[in-house]
């Protein structure tokens, strides 16, 4: 991908931040991680593109396993909800539906439960007539 067309979820480019020289010659996989970011703010990304000069290839390669894994757990996300195929005004009515089924069967439940309440009760009335006619 040409860092160039990258942009932030804001609409910054790669021009908007101060990033190293060494980091755009080197390293644009990581450069590329950072714009895309999903967790990050722009102040946070470029904190972090301030921070590569500093740090260590250890440290950067923390820095690049996060924001990969970052990447593809958004990936698995949008492959689910892709694979659903459904746009919000479905998902919307899919679940208005489920509401009603399940107010519905909150209903039902209600009512069955009223009806053994009411039968219990007959059976203490008939079990305490009984008693007194002892």
């Amino acid at each position: 991908m040409n860092l160039s067309d990258l942009r932030t979820a804001s609409g910054k480019t790669i021009k908007d931040f101060k990033i190293p020289q060494a980091l755009l010659d080197n390293d644009t996989e990581l450069v590329e991680l950072v714009m895309l970011s999903g967790s990050m703010n722009d102040g946070e990304k470029q904190y972090w593109f301030n921070l590569t000069e500093v740090m260590n290839p250890e440290q950067i390669q923390k820095l690049r396993d996060i924001l990969l894994r970052e990447k593809r757990r958004i990936s698995e996300i949008d492959l689910k909800y892709k694979k659903k195929n459904e746009n919000p005004e479905e998902a919307m009515e899919r679940a208005q539906s489920l509401g009603e089924k399940r107010t519905e069967e909150q209903q039902r439940l209600l009512s069955e439960e009223k009806k053994y309440e009411e039968e219990e009760k007959a059976e203490e009335e008939a079990v305490l007539e009984e008693l007194q006619k002892m």
